[in-house]
């Protein structure tokens, strides 16, 4: 159980976590500082109690009784009076609504808020009180293509950041729409689980041969930036190919559907292909992955087409004893075909 319990008007978080074991249960009893400041000289005796309870029901009613009798005897704590510790805060978060509130930590020191988009998707403010709120500046986190800022002023509330991010939010739908179909419709190489915030996407196009999206997200329909990664000879035709139909490039047209009518393609998708066809190994790590990126380099030699990461044959060609560099370029050779290769100085 983890909710709010309500005595003699103030408000008090409690968390029990209860383990039922095969000879007996173990009650523990979390919750907010201010609980076990009044709690404190009886916090043993209580807990002994609780492990005694049959149901939840009668926990609760238990931290109740045990609350209201050190409430009626004791009165004010060493942080000063009681009402006022947390009154502020519920307040705020009452006016957020508490259905907007999807998670407060043991200490109110961490706060998540959550509002769900017209799609469904979830998305989360993840907020940091601070000692003097509201009167402090606050920190936050959330998962967004560009920063959300929020400027916070003394005095200001949870309500006008958690409105500015909704606002924020509703801003991107589009952008996500987009993203999603692209994540849901074709083979995504990289990133591998993308969040809310990234706005590139590397899919496949064929074994080998890629397409790294950049994409605005305040007009996600609008041309991306591509950069096309595989062999030169297969990958020069497809460019020529969506410069010589970007005429009929629409933004009234999903990402996709642009991709597809200009490219004149059929994205390899979920439904038509393994994605382990596209993860190809590099010829020097033997691996897909490294340092988190994939092989964007092939040789040019249609009988070798081997794939390397770009930081692997830097290493590799760097270390040939007749390698060659002009401006920020090395030139060698493949290591398993010999057919010249070149890449960029880090």
């Amino acid at each position: 159980y983890a909710g709010f319990l309500t005595v003699m008007n103030e408000e008090f978080y409690i968390h029990l976590l209860i383990q039922n074991g095969k000879a007996s249960k173990k009650v523990t009893l979390r919750g907010c500082k201010k609980l076990f400041n009044v709690l404190e000289p009886e916090i043993k005796t209580l807990e002994k109690h609780l492990n005694q309870c049959s149901t939840a029901v009668d926990m609760l009613r238990e931290i109740h009784n045990q609350l209201e009798c050190l409430m009626n005897t004791v009165g004010l704590n060493k942080q000063g009076t009681l009402s006022t510790e947390y009154s502020i805060l519920f307040e705020q978060l009452q006016d957020c609504g508490w259905d907007k509130v999807q998670y407060v930590s043991p200490d109110f020191d961490v706060i998540n808020l959550i509002t769900i988009d017209d799609m469904n998707r979830e998305h989360i403010l993840k907020v940091w009180i601070p000692e003097k709120f509201p009167n402090e500046i606050l920190r936050y986190e959330c998962d967004m293509p560009q920063e959300f800022t929020y400027k916070w002023l003394p005095g200001d509330t949870l309500s006008n950041l958690f409105a500015a991010f909704q606002e924020k939010v509703n801003m991107f739908i589009e952008f996500w729409n987009n993203m999603d179909e692209i994540d849901n419709q074709t083979w995504v190489i990289e990133p591998e689980n993308p969040n809310r915030k990234e706005c590139k996407r590397r899919i496949a196009l064929a074994s080998g041969v890629s397409l790294l999206l950049v994409i605005n997200p305040l007009l996600p329909t609008s041309i991306p930036t591509c950069n096309y990664l595989g062999p030169e000879r297969i990958v020069e035709p497809i460019r020529e190919k969506f410069n010589k139909n970007i005429r009929l490039w629409s933004e009234y047209d999903s990402l996709l559907t642009n991709l597809r009518q200009v490219l004149e393609v059929e994205f390899p998708s979920p439904t038509t292909a393994a994605k382990e066809e596209f993860c190809l190994e590099c010829g020097i790590c033997y691996s897909h992955l490294y340092n988190n990126a994939v092989p964007e380099i092939n040789c040019d030699n249609s009988n070798c087409n081997q794939a390397f990461h770009r930081e692997c044959l830097y290493e590799y060609i760097r270390m040939l004893p007749d390698v060659r560099s002009s401006f920020n370029k090395l030139f060698g050779k493949c290591p398993y075909c010999e057919t010249p290769l070149w890449c960029m100085i880090p």
